[in-house]
This record gives C-alpha cells, sequence and structure tokens, in this order.
C-alpha cells in the first residue's frame, strides 16, 4: 500500500514522477507525473507497453497518431502498444495526471535511470543521450 503523498519521488527532466505502484510488485506500474508548463514529451513508442493516462489536474495536450488533442480532468487517454504517442503542457498552470503502464517494468526502470542520470548530468542530458536511454527500455523516439 502507498498512503496519501507517498510513493518513490523520481525527476523526469524537470517533472515529478512519483511512483505509486513497483511493476516488480504489483504486475503494472502507476506513477503520478507533475509537469510543469512548457514541459514536452516528443513523439515515441512504448514496444512493450501498454498506457493509459487519467488527468487529475489542468489541461495536457495529447500528440498521437490521429494529430493533436486537449484534454482536462476526469479525462483518460488510452495507448495501446506500438502506438506513437508524445504530450505536453501548453497552459501556464501545472498538470498532474496517473500514469498506467503494463507491464510497466522497462517504463519504470526508464524513469529511475532517467532521474539517477539526470541528476549527475551537468546542464541536463542531451537529445541522444535521451534516445539511447529510451532505447535500452523499448522505446523508440520518431
Amino acid at each position: 500500500m502507498t498512503e496519501a503523498g507517498g510513493g518513490e519521488v523520481l525527476d523526469v527532466f524537470g517533472g515529478t514522477m512519483v511512483v505509486k505502484a513497483d511493476p516488480a510488485l504489483h504486475g503494472l506500474f502507476l506513477g503520478e507525473h507533475i509537469i510543469p508548463p512548457g514541459y514536452f514529451v516528443p513523439p515515441h513508442i512504448h514496444a512493450g507497453d501498454d498506457e493509459v493516462f487519467f488527468l487529475l489536474e489542468g489541461e495536457l495536450t495529447i500528440l498521437g497518431e490521429l494529430g493533436e488533442r486537449r484534454v482536462g480532468p476526469g479525462a483518460t487517454v488510452q495507448l495501446p502498444g506500438g502506438s506513437q504517442h508524445g504530450f505536453r503542457n501548453d497552459t501556464a498552470a501545472t498538470v498532474r495526471f496517473l500514469v498506467m503502464a503494463r507491464p510497466g517494468l522497462q517504463a519504470v526502470e526508464m524513469f529511475r535511470h532517467f532521474d539517477r542520470v539526470g541528476r549527475a548530468a551537468a546542464g541536463g542530458l542531451t537529445p541522444p543521450e535521451i534516445v539511447a536511454i529510451c532505447a535500452q527500455y523499448g522505446v523508440s523516439m520518431s
């Protein structure tokens, strides 16, 4: 069980990812992602994970194979494995959403890797470094 306000806190490029369910223990990954204005994750494909986003607060622009769509609180976005997607916060407010990935082992380990390497890298990671880390966890950048 993870208490309210609890969980492993990771820094993913200036966005906070709080691990609420570890797939090694629960068979799926659940994280609360808190992203600042201007945060952007470019289009990418997860080879082995299905993802679902559930918006808690703010508005998020989803980039998908069918274009762009802005979603708000209460919206659910289903992203099957193999589908191209990305997202960004185009607003002046923080966005909070839950991310569920199944099976999720690669997802949580990738986020942990970004946190470790990002904290150690002066000036942050370069795009080629990000792409290389993603590839280690079955994620290809478009």
